[in-house]
């Protein structure tokens, strides 16, 4: 069901309103939000694509799954950043992930932060649907503040293949975090594009673990599944790439690739003359969660972000 939760005059007449959709009106509540940033457009397909999923699951027209929980979804949290196709609410340039917890009375991407954190305060889980920021891809993963059991297992759950603990900051995630919500941020792709095929594998990665928590039955014959063995990556488990030319970044390798120290990921080449200036290589082992899209780079700017565990001091020792 859609309902408009607010509603705010603007300077030419017409409502700034922010709408949510609901299913399900007991149980455990799963929220999910995207459209954060404007220019974030993968989350807001993927739940566009869940909201159509689950209709049909309510409606009956999905006789595979019912609903058994209940689900909030957020799809548009920042329209006019979104109408624009900018990252920031246009206005004031500010970014809508650091108004909350919000102020019903204070500016208008506060208010609209208010009322976000208002709906989705008293859940059990929530997710917030992003993309890596502009000029950059990233391979789909999930980002939290802590990596605790309840993080492990939604992790397992979605089947996603890799989390990363990140720094708190005053985000919509953080306060989740703050009221004892089993809160994530999935990632996946890159700002202004949209990847479908990627989309769909998270997609398919919230359904199941929608099933596994039991927000849905499964009406299906039960298939015997392999079981999802993500990995787990601290802060430290970071290996930045950076760029110690400045021209142009051709890269060798896809996001989400495996890589061994010494391997080269790519080159940089001299703009005017075409000469290569720096052969980019791996600094580690590890997972390619983070790779720049976009060629024209600077020195000292990141090219790829590695997630490599660092080897304890057992698998040190030689029997």
């Amino acid at each position: 069901m859609k309902e408009k939760v607010l509603s705010i005059p603007t300077a030419f007449g017409a409502q700034l309103e922010l709408y949510k959709s609901s299913w399900g009106k007991s149980g455990e509540t799963l929220s999910i939000v995207s459209g954060l940033q404007g220019d974030h457009l993968n989350g807001m397909y993927l739940n566009s694509r869940l909201s159509m999923f689950l209709d049909s699951v309510v409606e009956g027209t999905d006789p595979n799954y019912t609903l058994k929980g209940r689900v909030v979804s957020f799809p548009v949290a920042n329209l006019n950043a979104i109408q624009s196709g900018s990252k920031l609410w246009p206005y004031d340039s500010m970014d809508m992930e650091l108004a909350f917890p919000g102020n019903p009375q204070g500016e208008t991407i506060e208010a609209l932060a208010s009322a976000i954190y208002t709906h989705t305060n008293d859940s059990y889980w929530g997710l917030i649907l992003q993309s890596a920021r502009l000029h950059y891809a990233d391979s789909p993963h999930l980002q939290a503040i802590k990596l605790d059991g309840r993080i492990k297992k939604l992790c397992r759950d979605l089947k996603i293949k890799a989390a990363r603990k990140i720094h708190p900051t005053a985000s919509l995630l953080y306060n989740w975090q703050a009221l004892g919500i089993v809160a994530a941020t999935l990632s996946v792709g890159s700002a202004r594009t949209l990847n479908r095929p990627q989309c769909e594998t998270l997609f398919q990665g919230i359904v199941n673990f929608m099933v596994a928590e039991k927000i849905l039955r499964d009406n299906k014959t039960i298939r015997h599944e392999k079981i999802n063995k993500p990995q787990f990556y601290e802060a430290n488990d970071e290996v930045p790439v950076l760029a110690n030319s400045a021209g142009m970044f051709l890269k060798e390798i896809k996001v989400g690739a495996t890589v061994h120290a010494g391997q080269q990921i790519g080159e940089t080449l001299d703009i005017f003359s075409g000469k290569r200036l720096e052969e980019i290589k791996a600094p580690a082992d590890g997972l390619v969660i983070t790779l720049r899209q976009y060629p024209i780079v600077y020195q000292k700017e990141p090219l790829a972000i590695i997630l490599t565990k660092k080897k304890s001091w057992i698998e040190h020792l030689y029997f």
